[in-house]
């Protein structure tokens, strides 16, 4: 695959990733603006949260002083959903 193909799934990944519900969304800016991808050496991609446009992303995974916060345990769920998407994208499997 040529580094164009690669970043195609790459960013039908990240779009995929927007559409999920355990994905906090309250004004929307964190799903839909902050969650980028780019290349940081010729053969890695990075997926992340720009905390220049959601800074109060830590914050969303805090226990909450009453109730259930339900945006609990997101992060680990999007890691695991993109893993996933990329795998199954290009035919390959994770190893733990």
């Amino acid at each position: 695959m040529t580094k164009s193909e690669f970043e195609a799934v790459f960013i039908d990944a990240i779009n995929s990733l927007r559409q999920q519900a355990f994905v906090p969304y309250d004004t929307g800016n964190l799903k839909i603006n902050a969650i980028k991808g780019m290349w940081i050496t010729p053969t890695q991609y990075r997926i992340y949260v720009d905390e220049q446009v959601a800074p109060y992303v830590f914050f969303t995974q805090e226990k909450w002083s009453k109730g259930i916060n339900p945006n609990a345990g997101w992060v680990e769920k999007a890691v695991n959903y993109l893993a996933h998407y990329i795998s199954q994208r290009l035919g390959g499997s994770i190893q733990r």
